[in-house]
């Protein structure tokens, strides 16, 4: 009991050093982008930071997160000498609204990814306006009751919209790494993406530096990002998409700074205004697009993930009907077809001992069973064809090319090697049947004359090409998707081969599989 205590302490104790720590470097990259000449904040990152870990972990674990957050807070309260009370108590109610919000942001708990959006939208309703506009009135209040910080007096929009733009630009792009089906996480960008986005943004920095302050290039200057954030959307979703946009704003604020760049105003309040309203109008609708690109990321993936399942179901599905057919003609075989013989033997014997004229209806029978046994062999070869196992892939296509000849009339020639070596059991089993089912077509729908059936093997693969010149279809009409051709086709993809189809109406149908000796893993 006493280690199971011990063991939840260490936990928790961990985690608030955790957010500590990380409450205290998100601090300091604020700080890294404030406007110190006008003592003003333009973006706010330690709540957005603290935000999706709440809204990521169980209940149990934020009074551990809270606590740490707050203390990192009071640490640089205390490091910079301001006033203890207020600022106690504001970052104590700060705590608790990002409690509230988390809550209210319940739906996004879990392994869902932010790409839904109605779910967007309430996001960015509660955790860019409202959390931002309460935290700012409270902070407000307190400075009617308290001492706080300087700068809390200042003109409160700048204040929430730099809350508002963090949580924009951090919360999404933690909660879009954290999920486990992310479509980032699936296809990471190379480091060439990277190295270009890193040249276009110093372009940008070098192109509004020197062309910002020309009036007549200052509207281009300010789209100029659009088609940097589309190339990161596509290539890096909503990390890459925040990322850029806190790499553009750390650029406008220090060109700004420095009297430079398109964002330039008279001082420097309107220059961080400027700075804060292109940036939060440029994040949105990034996130927005970005969004986009995961949800159909999102979808491709789900996608191509049911085509694999479905390849695999398909594989299992034809291996069971293969196992299904063997064992129903070793039944027919070993089974009815030996009574049958049983019984033919019987009505011989039969015939011995009946009245001479009623021996004609007994051998009559017995030929009627005979013929009834050849055909229950046929159903039973071709059912689970016994020589391709015995003799080989080339006699047993021979064998089927007879059989259909002897029943049907039409010319079937067979081109093969005596007999191809080195082909694996699934190739020459999927070769036989797409065989099988081709003269089947040929002769049942197309109603052809002549059919050749040629087998080649050139370097790793094998090609199976058959031809008759039977009356046709129009293949673009979609016409050959019947359940035999569509088994052809399942076959061959489920062993890495293709099955390329060629028909019109009245110049026959040429069918060529391709199949790999070399089988998929």
């Amino acid at each position: 009991m006493g280690e199971g205590l011990a063991k939840v302490g260490l936990q928790q104790l961990a985690r608030a050093a955790g957010m500590y720590v990380a409450t205290l470097v998100t601090h300091g990259l604020t700080f890294a982008l404030w406007n110190h000449r006008g003592d003003l904040q333009m973006i706010l990152l330690t709540g957005p930071m603290a935000l999706p870990v709440l809204m990521l972990s169980a209940r149990r674990y934020w009074p551990a997160y809270g606590v740490g957050w707050w203390a990192a807070m009071m640490s640089f309260i205390v490091a910079r000498g301001y006033p203890l009370p207020g600022m106690a108590l504001a970052y104590l109610g700060c705590v608790l609204l990002l409690y509230g919000t988390a809550l209210l942001l319940e739906r996004f708990r879990g392994d869902q990814s932010i790409d839904d959006f109605p779910r967007l939208w309430w996001f960015l309703l509660v955790a860019a306006v409202l959390l931002p506009l309460t935290t700012t009135g409270m902070a407000l209040w307190l400075n009617t009751l308290l001492p706080t910080i300087p700068w809390l007096h200042k003109q409160w929009w700048h204040m929430a919209l730099a809350m508002g733009l963090g949580f924009v630009l951090l919360t999404p792009a933690v909660l879009s790494l954290s999920n486990p089906a992310s479509a980032l996480r699936r296809d990471m960008p190379g480091m060439r993406v990277w190295l270009v986005t890193a040249l276009i943004l110093v372009l940008l920095w070098v192109a509004w530096g020197l062309l910002g302050n020309i009036d007549t290039l200052r509207a281009i200057l300010l789209i100029a990002p659009a088609p940097l954030l589309i190339y990161v959307a596509l290539c890096a979703q909503i990390p890459g998409v925040s990322a850029v946009n806190m790499a553009l704003g750390a650029i406008a604020m220090q060109l700004s700074l420095s009297g430079h760049g398109p964002f330039l105003q008279g001082d420097a309040q309107s220059s961080t205004l400027t700075v804060q309203l292109w940036m939060l109008g440029m994040s949105v609708v990034s996130l927005l697009f970005a969004a986009l690109v995961e949800q159909r990321r999102t979808v491709r993936n789900a996608l191509f993930a049911s085509s694999s399942e479905a390849q695999h179901l398909a594989g299992r599905l034809i291996v069971a009907q293969e196992q299904e057919r063997a064992r129903v003609a070793r039944d027919l075989h070993d089974d009815i077809n030996q009574r049958l013989a049983l019984a033919s033997m019987h009505l011989s014997s039969l015939r011995q001992k009946v009245e001479e004229h009623h021996r004609h209806d007994v051998t009559q029978l017995q030929n009627e069973l005979i013929a009834l046994s050849g055909d229950v062999r046929a159903l039973s070869h071709g059912l689970h064809p016994s020589t391709l196992e015995h003799t080989g892939l080339a006699l047993a296509l021979g064998e089927l090319c007879r059989t259909h000849r002897h029943r049907s009339g039409p010319t079937i020639a067979l081109h093969i090697p005596e007999e191809p070596d080195g082909l694996p059991c699934e190739v020459t089993l999927c070769l036989y049947r797409v065989t099988q089912e081709a003269l089947r077509n040929a002769l049942k729908h197309a109603h052809a004359k002549r059919i050749d059936v040629a087998l080649t093997i050139a370097g790793d693969q094998v090609e199976l090409t058959i031809t008759d010149d039977g009356r046709g279809f129009d293949a673009q009409s979609g016409g050959w998707q019947g359940l035999g051709l569509m088994s052809i086709s399942e076959r061959a993809r489920l062993l890495g081969g293709s099955c390329r189809l060629r028909s019109a109406l009245g110049e026959g149908t040429q069918l060529c599989v391709c199949l790999p000796l070399q089988m998929p893993s």
